[in-house]
């Protein structure tokens, strides 16, 4: 059985929190770790971390500083000692089930990363849609077809769910800590030619758009870093 880190990266996510660990700790999986680290929530979050202080398989940092997103997964590869490194998001965006299908891809593939896509191929029109009913898909439209353009590969999405090889990526160089972190990981993923596969995943968008922490204009950052990547590394 192929031994797994769940990555649980917190920014203010009290809410959800809570559930979003315990989904993890109750999940009937022998082979597990759990590393939580906390970007200096302001929330009360902290203290919903600590509870879990004291449980067996679960590492916990908790920052005095935020360093960023970035910053937190970087830690957490270096940090990981399962074979693969699942990142679940504290937010219960993405449900259990889209682990169970993720690990089962890589376990066919052994692919160095799984894309877990929130979204299946679609024509102009239902992009349009899409567009319309959540505007920030135009982000993960732009920056995946150009992913997709400069390096001759097929992704839907490749801001959705993530699962990784972790020998791959224990020294993996990434400059990157803040909102680019992940256009600049995926862009050297793809420059280096590592191993990839992708899997349509379960996805439950928040109903209050303004709780997520990534904003439209963060767009500007995951562009320059696909294109300096590209041309410029």
């Amino acid at each position: 059985m192929t031994s797994i880190t769940f990555l649980i990266p917190v920014f203010n996510e009290v809410k959800t929190l809570e559930n979003s660990i315990n989904e993890i700790v109750k999940l009937e999986y022998p082979k597990k770790e759990i590393i939580i680290i906390d970007n200096n929530s302001n929330d009360g979050s902290k203290d919903v971390i600590k509870k879990f202080s004291s449980h067996k398989n679960i590492k916990i940092l908790i920052k005095e500083k935020n360093l960023g997103y970035g910053d937190t997964i970087k830690k957490g590869f270096k940090m990981a000692s399962g074979e693969v490194i699942y990142i679940q998001y504290s937010d219960l965006e993405y449900p259990i089930e889209s682990f169970f299908l993720m690990i089962n891809e890589y376990n066919n593939t052994k692919a160095d990363v799984i894309f877990g896509e929130r979204y299946d191929k679609l024509n102009i029109k239902k992009k349009i849609l899409e567009i319309v009913k959540r505007p920030q898909y135009l982000g993960t439209f732009l920056t995946t077809s150009l992913i997709n353009l400069f390096y001759n590969v097929n992704l839907n999405d490749i801001i959705g769910a993530k699962m990784y090889k972790s020998s791959s990526f224990r020294n993996f160089e990434i400059n990157r800590d803040n909102n680019g972190f992940d256009f600049e990981l995926v862009s050297r993923i793809m420059k280096k030619k590592l191993s990839f596969s992708k899997i349509l995943v379960p996805y439950k968008p928040r109903k209050n758009v303004s709780e997520k922490k990534i904003k439209f204009y963060h767009m500007i950052n995951a562009i320059y870093e696909i294109l300096r990547i590209k041309f410029f590394y």
